[in-house]
């Protein structure tokens, strides 16, 4: 899955989802980065401050990835979020030996 959010001060972002990491690629008129980052390593929980919202690392450093709100559009935007949420939890359980747990009822 892959969403892709343009700003004229920020320049384009894409992120993409392939296997158990999401690829960053930022272009500006002057540079071009990549980043890496691990789902096992983020807190699967983001964070919103202003028009942002935030992964973190579980250790809790600064965010590991940031998207503008509701960019592209907002179907477009909830889904990857819910997309990264859900395969950063399943990556951390799986590094960690987690599996489904009894219902304790």
């Amino acid at each position: 899955m892959k969403l892709i959010q343009k700003s004229l001060l920020k320049g384009t972002r894409s992120y993409e989802l392939i296997g158990d990491e999401v690829h960053i690629h930022t272009k500006t008129p002057l540079k071009e980065k990549h980043k890496t980052v691990p789902l096992a390593i983020l807190n699967p929980d983001p964070e919103i401050e202003g028009n942002q919202l935030h992964f973190h690392s579980r250790v809790k450093c600064g965010p590991l990835i940031s998207l503008d709100i509701n960019k592209p559009d907002e179907a477009s935007f909830n889904n990857f979020v819910e997309m990264v949420k859900n395969k950063a939890l399943n990556e951390y359980n799986a590094f960690a030996g987690i599996s489904d747990l009894p219902n304790l009822e």
